[in-house]
C-alpha cells in the first residue's frame, strides 16, 4: 500500500531531494487521507503553512530581503551580504534560495490535486474550491522560482524517484503553465466574501496573474535578455509591446471585481492642516498591516496568532527587548516625499530639518531622530539612547513600518494581530499604473477601463495626500510617468519584498544595487543636530549574472539535466 508522510512537507517526492533517513515510521494511506473530509480539510489547510507568515518578515538568513536592495541594510551581521557583496557562487548557500523546499512543496500540492478524486462523500462546490486552491498555490510557488532562476523544470504532475533528470522548461512556458494554473484557479475559487480569511479566493488567482504579465512584460524578460543572447530560459527573445496591454487587462479584471479599495481609517480632505494630514495618513498607512475584520485592500494575506514578534524585531536597541534589526537607508529615506505630494528635491525640504512635513508613509516606516514613540523619543544621534551597546543601527534608522505603538514589549506585555500582505489592492492599482503607461501613456484609456494610469497613481496616494495633492506635477510624457510610477512603487511597497525583484526586472539592479548604501551621521549640539550625508553604511555590488540566481551545485548534481544560469 502507498504511504504519505504528514510531517511537515505532506510527502517527499521531490525529483530532486529526498532525505527518506528523515521520514517518521507512523504513517497512514492515500485512501485513509483523501476519503476522509476532514482529513482533507486539514491536508489543504496545511498546504498555507508553507507560506510565509507575519513572523517572517525576517526570512533571508535573519535579514529581511529589503537588506539585499537598497531599502535597508541588516543591522546584525546576516548571510544576506552573499547577495550584496558579490560573494555569491553556486557552490554558496544562497540565504534567499528556495529550491529544494519548493519543489517538494510543489510534491505535496500535486499529490493533492492526483488523489482529491477519491473524496466522493463531498459537495462539489467544496471539492472544486479544494482544486482552486491548489492550483493557486502551485502557480504561486512555480512564479517565486521563476522570478529568481527563470526557466525551470515544471512539477505539473507527481514525479517517481525513477524521474531524476528533468530539463528545465523555457521562461514563455513557464509562464503560460502559470497562467492557466491562475485562470482556472480563478473559474473553481469563491468571491472573497465566500471565503475564510487567508484562504485564496477568486480575487487572488486573478492578482497573481496580474503580478505575473506585469514581470512578463517588463524590460528583463520582454527583450533578447541580459546578454542579449536571446537564451529561452531567462527571457522572450524579443520585444512585444502587446505583453504590456494583457498585463493591463489582467490588472483590470482584479479592479472591475468592485470589491477591493485603499484601505483608510480616516479620510484625508483638503480643509485638513498640515498636523492632520500627518496624523490621519500615519494612521492610514500604519493601520493597514494590523487590521483584519474589513480591511479590503487585503487579497492574499498570511496571518498569525496575537504577539509582539514584529514590535521586538524593530523597535530600536535603545528600548528594553527592542531588536532594531533593520536599518533602512537614506536612499528609502530620500525616497518619502513631502507632504504637498512632491518630492524633496522638487519642494521645501530641508537637510537641516529633515524630516519636517514628510510624507505620512515616512512617519508610518521610519524610526527617525526625535520621532516620538510610546516611552520617549528616539534618539539616534552619536552617544543617543539607540546608538549604544554592540549592534545598532548601521545607518541612523530603524524601521517603523508594521509596527503597532500601542503593543508594549516589556513588563506587562500586549499583543495584537499582523498581517503580511502577499498580495494587496495598492499593489495591483501600481501594476495597473505601469502597464497602461507602457502600453497606452499616462492619460490614455483607449480600452474603457474608466482608469488612466494617473488615476491609479491618485488612488494610491490618497490614502495619505490631500486630494489637492495626489496627482503627480509636472508628469506629462511616459518616460516621466514611469519614473512616477517607479517612485510611487519603491514608497507605497517599501520593505514588502518587492523593491529586490522590481530593480532586477527593469534592468536597473546593476546600476542602483552597485551604489553604496548611505546613512546618516547625527550629532546632538545642545538642542540641536546636526547630519552628515556623506556616510557610506556599507559597500555594495551587483554583478550582470545576479540578474537570475545560480542553481545550486548540490541540485546540478542530482539533477544531470540542468543548465544553470549565465554566468554561472
Amino acid at each position: 500500500m502507498k504511504k504519505i508522510y504528514l510531517l511537515p512537507l505532506t510527502l517527499c517526492l521531490s525529483f530532486f531531494s529526498c532525505d527518506f533517513d528523515q521520514f517518521p515510521t507512523e504513517s497512514i494511506s492515500y485512501e485513509d487521507v483523501f476519503r476522509d473530509p476532514l482529513k482533507v480539510e486539514g491536508y489543504i489547510t496545511g498546504l498555507y503553512s508553507y507560506l510565509p507568515n507575519e513572523g517572517s518578515y525576517h526570512s533571508v538568513a535573519g535579514a529581511m530581503l529589503s537588506s539585499a536592495s537598497d531599502e535597508s541594510a541588516s543591522t546584525a551581521p546576516s548571510d544576506i551580504t552573499l547577495l550584496t557583496d558579490g560573494s555569491l557562487t553556486a557552490r554558496s548557500n544562497n540565504p534567499d534560495a528556495n529550491w529544494g523546499n519548493s519543489y517538494q512543496y510543489l510534491a505535496d500540492i500535486n499529490l493533492g490535486l492526483e488523489n482529491l478524486h477519491l473524496l466522493t462523500n463531498e459537495r462539489q462546490n467544496t471539492i472544486d474550491q479544494y482544486i482552486g486552491e491548489m492550483k493557486f498555490l502551485r502557480a504561486y510557488i512555480h512564479f517565486e522560482l521563476v522570478k529568481r532562476y527563470g526557466g525551470i523544470p515544471l512539477a505539473n504532475k507527481l514525479f517517481s524517484l525513477d524521474d531524476l533528470n528533468i530539463e528545465r522548461n523555457s521562461f514563455e512556458e513557464c509562464i503560460n503553465f502559470i497562467l492557466e494554473d491562475c485562470n482556472e484557479a480563478a473559474n473553481l475559487l469563491p468571491d472573497p466574501n465566500n471565503i475564510a480569511f487567508g484562504r485564496a479566493s477568486n480575487g487572488a488567482a486573478l492578482a497573481l496573474k496580474s503580478r505575473v504579465l506585469l514581470y512578463a512584460a517588463s524590460p528583463l524578460y520582454n527583450s533578447s535578455g541580459i546578454n542579449n543572447d536571446n537564451n529561452p530560459l531567462i527571457c522572450y527573445g524579443n520585444y512585444d509591446p502587446d505583453r504590456w496591454e494583457l498585463a493591463a487587462t489582467a490588472a483590470h479584471e482584479v479592479i472591475s471585481l468592485n470589491y477591493y479599495n485603499i484601505f483608510q481609517t480616516r479620510a484625508i480632505t483638503d480643509n485638513l492642516n498640515d498636523s492632520q494630514v500627518a496624523q490621519y495618513g500615519e494612521e492610514n498607512y500604519r493601520k493597514l498591516f494590523t487590521t483584519i475584520t474589513g480591511n479590503k485592500e487585503l487579497i492574499f494575506s498570511r496571518t498569525a496568532s496575537l504577539n509582539n514578534i514584529i514590535e521586538k524585531d524593530n523597535t530600536p536597541v535603545g528600548f528594553t527587548n527592542g531588536n532594531g534589526r533593520t536599518s533602512p537607508s537614506q536612499q528609502m529615506v530620500d525616497a518619502y516625499g513631502m507632504i504637498d505630494g512632491k518630492y524633496i528635491e522638487d519642494s521645501s525640504y530641508d537637510k537641516e530639518q529633515p524630516y519636517l512635513k514628510r510624507d505620512p508613509r515616512f512617519e508610518a516606516s521610519i524610526f527617525y531622530n526625535g520621532k516620538k514613540w510610546p516611552g520617549r523619543a528616539i534618539e539616534t544621534f552619536q552617544g543617543g539612547e539607540d546608538m549604544k551597546g554592540t549592534i545598532y543601527s548601521k545607518t541612523g534608522y530603524y524601521l517603523s513600518k508594521f509596527s503597532e505603538p500601542t503593543v508594549v514589549i516589556s513588563g506587562s506585555q500586549t499583543n495584537t494581530y499582523h498581517c503580511f500582505p502577499m498580495i494587496r489592492y495598492a499593489e495591483i492599482l501600481l501594476n495597473y499604473a505601469e502597464a497602461m503607461n507602457n502600453a497606452y501613456g499616462p492619460d490614455t484609456d483607449p480600452k474603457g477601463y474608466g482608469l488612466t494610469a494617473r488615476d491609479a497613481l491618485k488612488q494610491i496616494r490618497a490614502r495619505v495626500l490631500r486630494p489637492q495633492h495626489t496627482d503627480v506635477t509636472g508628469v506629462t510624457t511616459k518616460e516621466q510617468m514611469n519614473k512616477a510610477i517607479k517612485h510611487e512603487r519603491q514608497v507605497e511597497l517599501a520593505f514588502e519584498e518587492h523593491r529586490y525583484f522590481d530593480l532586477k526586472r527593469w534592468k536597473e539592479a546593476q546600476n542602483i544595487l552597485s551604489k553604496p548604501l548611505m546613512g546618516v551621521i547625527i550629532q546632538k549640539i545642545q538642542d540641536s543636530y546636526t547630519y552628515d550625508y556623506s556616510y557610506v553604511a556599507e559597500t555594495r555590488q551587483f554583478q550582470n549574472r545576479l540578474y537570475f540566481y545560480p542553481i545550486s551545485q548540490s541540485e546540478m548534481s542530482k539533477n544531470k539535466a540542468l543548465v544553470n544560469n549565465p554566468g554561472w
